[in-house]
C-alpha cells in the first residue's frame, strides 16, 4: 500500500514538474515577445532623430507613447483577464500586437508612427497583469517567486534580444524589414503560447464588467497600503532604467568615448543577467524580507550609476551592468509583493502596479530627455539616484509591517 502510494506521488510531482515547465516556457516567451517587440525602438532613436528630423531632447516621445499606452490599457487588461480569463487574453494581446507592428511599414510620417506604436503598446498591455495573476493562482506559493523570476527574465531577454537585434541590423537592413521581423515573432508566440500553457484550474472569472466595480475594487487597492506605496516604487524603478537606456547611446557616441550606437547597444546583454537575479532577489525576499532586500537593491543600483561618471568605458559598462542587474531583482520582488498583498481581484491589482511602473517609464524616461539635453549626463544621474533615494524611504516606510501582516496567498487545488 506504502509502495503503491509513493509512486503516485511521484508521477503526481513528475506531472507537477512538466506543467510548471510548460509554464516557465510559455510565460518567459510571451513577455520576451512583448518586450522585444515594444523596445527594439529604443536603440533606433539616434537614426530616428536624423531620419524624421526630430530633436534630439523630443525623440523618445515614440518610446514615451509606447509605454504610456501600455500603462494606460492595463487598467482595462487587469479586469478583463479577471473576467476572460489569462490566457485568453495573453494570446489576443500577441496576435493583435503582430498584425499592428505589420502596419508600421506604411506609417508615411513621425505622428504616424508614433501613434501607430502607441496603439501598439496598448495592444500588449494584457499580457503581463494576465500573466503574474495566472502564476499566483496556478503555481504553489513556495516556488511563484521563483517563476515570477524567470517571467521576468523573459521580460529581460525580450528587452534586450530586441535593442541588441535592431541595434546590429540597423545599418543592414531598412527599418520597415525590422518591423516585419518583429511582427512575425509575436504570432509565432502567441501559437506557442496557444499550446504550451496549461489551462487555468483555480482561475474563477468575475460575473461582470460593470465599471462602477471596476472602480470600486480599484479604490480598494489605493486604499491597502501595502499596494499603494508599491505602486509608488513601480513608477520609479522602471523610469530610472529607462532613462539611463534612452540616452545611453547619445552620451557614448561623444567624448571621450567615441562608440557608435551599434556597440553602444551590446550593453543591452546585460539583461542576461536577470536569469541569476530576478529568482534570486526572489529567494532572498522570502528568506530575509522584500522591502530589506529591495533597499540594498536600490543602494547598489545608485553606485552603479555613481560609476558611470568615470571617463572609462570599462568602469561605465560594469556601472550600467550593475544597475541592469539590480533592476530586474526589483522588478521580481515588486511584482511578487503585489500578488501576495493583493486582497481580491489580482489580476487588477498586477495591473495597476503595471500602470504606474509603465508610466513612470514613459513619463520620467521623457522628463530626462530635457535634463540631459540641459545638464549632461551628470545632472541626468544625479536625478536618477535621488529618485532612488525616495523608493529606498518608501520601502523602508513598509519594512517595519512585513512580518507583522501575513501575506494573501492562493491556494493550490
Amino acid at each position: 500500500m506504502t509502495k503503491t502510494k509513493n509512486k503516485e506521488n511521484n508521477a503526481a510531482s513528475e506531472v507537477n514538474a512538466g506543467a510548471y515547465i510548460r509554464i516557465i516556457l510559455a510565460l518567459a516567451l510571451s513577455g520576451l515577445a512583448e518586450l522585444a517587440s515594444l523596445f527594439f525602438i529604443q536603440p533606433l532613436l539616434p537614426v530616428l532623430a536624423i531620419e524624421y528630423e526630430v530633436p534630439v531632447s523630443q525623440v523618445s516621445i515614440i518610446l514615451s507613447a509606447e509605454t504610456a499606452m501600455l500603462a494606460i490599457g492595463l487598467l482595462f487588461t487587469g479586469t478583463l483577464s479577471d473576467h476572460y480569463g489569462r490566457k485568453r487574453l495573453i494570446i489576443v494581446s500577441l496576435l493583435l500586437g503582430g498584425v499592428l507592428t505589420i502596419l508600421c511599414p506604411l506609417a508615411n510620417s513621425w505622428a504616424l508612427l508614433v501613434t501607430l506604436r502607441a496603439v501598439i503598446g496598448l495592444s500588449l498591455s494584457g499580457i503581463a497583469a494576465a500573466a503574474t495573476a495566472y502564476i499566483s493562482e496556478e503555481v504553489a506559493p513556495v516556488v511563484a517567486g521563483i517563476v515570477t523570476g524567470y517571467f521576468v527574465f523573459g521580460n529581460s531577454m525580450g528587452g534586450m534580444s530586441g535593442r541588441i537585434i535592431a541595434s546590429q541590423l540597423i545599418d543592414y537592413v531598412s527599418i520597415n524589414t525590422i518591423f516585419y521581423g518583429f511582427a512575425v515573432s509575436l504570432i509565432l508566440v502567441a501559437i506557442l503560447v496557444k499550446f504550451l500553457l496549461p489551462a487555468s484550474r483555480n482561475f474563477k472569472p468575475t460575473e461582470n464588467l460593470n465599471v462602477l466595480c471596476v472602480v470600486k475594487g480599484a479604490a480598494a487597492h489605493f486604499k491597502n497600503r501595502h499596494l499603494s506605496l508599491v505602486f509608488v516604487i513601480s513608477f520609479i524603478i522602471f523610469g530610472v532604467f529607462t532613462s539611463l537606456y534612452n540616452y545611453l547611446a547619445f552620451f557614448l557616441k561623444g567624448e571621450p568615448f567615441n562608440i557608435s550606437h551599434a556597440n553602444a547597444g551590446l550593453i543591452s546583454f546585460s539583461f542576461a543577467l536577470s536569469f541569476f537575479t530576478a529568482p534570486q532577489a526572489g529567494r532572498l525576499a522570502e528568506k530575509y524580507g522584500s522591502m530589506n532586500v529591495l533597499r540594498t537593491l536600490f543602494a547598489i543600483m545608485a553606485l552603479g550609476m555613481l560609476l558611470t561618471l568615470v571617463n572609462q568605458v570599462v568602469i561605465f559598462i560594469v556601472g550600467a551592468v550593475i544597475f541592469t542587474a539590480c533592476f530586474f531583482g526589483c522588478h521580481a520582488i515588486g511584482l511578487r509583493w503585489v500578488s501576495k498583498n493583493a486582497t481580491h481581484a489580482r489580476g487588477q491589482a498586477v495591473a495597476l502596479y503595471l500602470f504606474f511602473y509603465y508610466m513612470g517609464g514613459s513619463l520620467i524616461g521623457f522628463i530626462n530627455g530635457f535634463v540631459f539635453h540641459a545638464t549632461g549626463w551628470h545632472g541626468m544621474t544625479g536625478f536618477i539616484i535621488a529618485l532612488l533615494v525616495v523608493a529606498a524611504i518608501v520601502a523602508t516606510s513598509l519594512s517595519g509591517s512585513e512580518q507583522k501582516r501575513p501575506m494573501a496567498v492562493a491556494p493550490m487545488k
